[in-house]
């Protein structure tokens, strides 16, 4: 967006819209411009049955076994305050319970519901089909080794949030 401070005009040119001679061509800003085109993807779908990432991968966190809060905290990198404020809404939604450790009444253990349990497919079938539309110009063999080297590159950068990935 460009706004012409004498005549303040405004020009809005899409995301979708960019000059391909002029358009960055940088490993970084490939795939920034992934994270950004699959992320509205899955983000629009979720938005519309009541979810977002975050609640997405909450529920599929617990979906394996209770955790404790601080769990579930440190396994996707979610901000202690902000954990708070969307357990509390899960909570209030009857999607998953909270209750305090048995062993440590300092920690909250977390339990999906009946109801969670059903959000959490609800959810991961509303993610599959959306990231099935954002990769379906790939192959199933390519999308497998996007998703190894991918994985790969985290692995090697430490990236600690890939407990329960499967991988």
């Amino acid at each position: 967006m460009f706004i012409g401070p004498a005549n303040l005009y405004v020009v809005v040119v899409p995301k979708t819209d960019l000059l391909q001679d002029s358009a960055p061509s940088g490993t970084e800003f490939v795939i920034a411009q992934l994270h950004r085109v699959v992320r509205e993807q899955v983000e629009r779908p979720l938005a519309d049955a009541g979810f977002t990432l975050r609640t997405h991968w909450i529920l599929n966190q617990l979906a394996h076994q209770p955790l404790s809060q601080q769990q579930v905290c440190n396994a996707l990198a979610i901000d202690r305050s902000d954990m708070v404020r969307i357990v509390d809404d899960l909570e209030e939604r009857e999607l998953l319970t909270r209750s305090r450790d048995k062993k440590d009444r300092r920690k909250h253990t977390l339990h999906l519901t009946k109801a969670g349990r059903a959000a959490c497919a609800e959810s991961a079938t509303i993610v599959e089909s959306a990231i099935d539309s954002a990769f379906r110009p790939l192959t199933k063999k390519e999308r497998h080794t996007f998703r190894r080297l991918a994985l790969k590159v985290l692995t090697l950068s430490g990236e600690s949030a890939l407990k329960g990935t499967g991988e």
